[in-house]
C-alpha cells in the first residue's frame, strides 16, 4: 500500500467538528484554525470521505462519512471508525481485530449496527465502515431522564438483549457494553429501534485487561474499557465470554432504574474492589416503581459468581418480560 502524502491527511475544526482536506488552514464556517487528525486520510480506501468527527477516545475516533461510490439501495452516509495503530500494534492484535470484524460483518440483526467493510490503513491503523445510526445514545437519555420508568427501560433492555443473543450465537462477545454503545432512534413506522454499537472492536481491547490486572491496577492505561461496567472476571484477568455481557447489561439496567450505576469510584483499583467484593445496594428503595421480580432479575445478572449469574442473556430477557407484567 502506498504511503499517503501530507495533503491526503484529514484536518478537523475543533469547534464544529467538520473535516476538511489538508490544503485548508482555517475552517470556512467557524474561522478556527484546523488541526491534523493524526495520520488519518480524508478519504478512506478512495471511497469514504470523512465529513465530521462524531466522537473520540483512547482507542480511536469515529467519523460520519460519505460513501462516494454508493448506488441505489446503499446508504450514502456511513460511520467510519478508526482504531489507533498503537492499539493493534502486534500482528496478533491485528489478527484479532480482523477476525472479530469479519464475524461482525457477517452478522445482520436489527439491534446491531451493520458492518460493511473493514481493513488496515498504511500506518497499521484499523478501520471499520459501519451503519451510521443517527439517534440518541442511552447515556444521553439517562442524563436527561434520570431514572427511567419500568416500561421505557424494559423496552430498551429487551432489544439490547435480543441483539446480544444474536451476537452470542455467532460467537461474538462485546466486552465493553455501556450506555454510550447503545443508540436509539425511531423507525419509519414510529417504533423504537435500539442498536448496539462497536461489536467490531469487541475483542481488540480484551487481552489488555488480562495478565494480573488485580496486582497491576495502578499501572494500567485508561484503554481497558469502562471500569464502571466491567465484570468481575475482567478485573481478575480471566478469559471472558458471554457472561461478561450479561453482567454489563445488568449494570446498565441498574443504572436505568436507579439513575446511577451500582458502583462509583475514583480509580480502577477502587472499581476492582467494588466489582469483586461489594454487593449493589437494593434497587427498590432507589426507585419505588421497581417491583421485586424486576429487582431480582437485575441482581441475578449482577451475580459475581458465574454459577449464580444467568447462563444465557435470553434468560435475563425472559425474566425482564415477566417482571414487566408483575405489580
Amino acid at each position: 500500500m502506498a504511503v499517503r502524502k501530507s495533503d491526503e491527511i484529514v484536518r478537523e475544526c475543533v469547534s464544529c467538528k467538520r473535516c476538511y482536506d489538508s490544503r485548508l488552514a482555517i475552517c470556512p464556517d467557524c474561522m478556527v484554525e484546523l488541526v491534523n487528525v493524526e495520520t488519518i486520510p480524508r478519504v478512506i480506501q478512495s471511497r469514504y470521505r470523512l465529513e465530521r468527527v462524531l466522537g473520540k477516545g483512547s482507542m480511536g475516533r469515529v467519523f460520519a462519512a460519505t460513501d462516494l461510490q454508493a448506488t441505489d439501495g446503499q446508504p450514502a452516509q456511513v460511520a467510519v471508525k478508526v482504531l489507533r495503530s498503537s492499539v493493534i500494534a502486534s500482528p496478533q492484535a491485528q489478527d484479532r481485530f480482523q477476525e472479530e470484524a469479519q464475524i461482525a460483518s457477517e452478522l445482520r440483526h436489527p439491534n446491531i449496527t451493520a458492518v460493511y467493510e473493514f481493513g488496515l490503513l498504511s500506518d497499521a491503523s484499523g478501520y471499520v465502515i459501519a451503519e451510521l445510526v443517527e439517534g440518541m445514545s442511552l447515556r444521553t437519555k439517562i442524563k436527561k431522564a434520570g431514572k427511567l420508568s419500568p416500561p421505557d427501560a424494559i423496552a430498551i433492555l429487551i432489544q439490547v438483549a435480543e441483539g446480544l443473543e444474536a451476537a452470542h450465537r455467532a460467537g461474538l462477545v462485546h466486552r465493553d457494553l455501556k450506555p454510550e454503545n447503545i443508540a436509539m432512534r425511531t423507525d419509519e413506522e414510529g417504533q423504537l429501534q435500539v442498536k448496539i454499537l462497536d461489536f467490531a472492536f469487541a475483542k481488540v481491547a480484551g487481552p489488555r485487561v488480562a495478565k494480573g490486572i488485580t496486582t497491576k491496577l495502578s499501572r494500567l492505561p485508561q484503554t481497558l474499557g469502562t471500569p464502571a461496567y466491567m465484570s468481575p472476571e475482567q478485573f481478575r484477568g480471566e478469559e471472558t465470554d458471554h457472561h461478561t455481557d450479561i453482567y454489563s447489561l445488568g449494570i446498565i439496567a441498574y443504572e436505568m432504574f436507579a439513575g446511577r450505576p451500582p458502583f462509583k469510584a475514583k480509580s480502577i483499583s477502587e472499581y476492582a474492589t467494588l466489582h469483586l467484593s461489594e454487593q449493589p445496594a437494593p434497587l427498590k428503595p432507589l426507585n419505588h416503581e421497581v417491583n421485586r421480580a424486576l429487582e431480582s432479575a437485575i441482581m441475578k445478572a449482577l451475580e459475581k459468581d458465574l454459577i449464580h449469574r444467568y447462563e444465557r442473556v435470553s434468560q435475563f430477557r425472559r425474566d425482564l418480560l415477566n417482571a414487566s407484567g408483575v405489580g
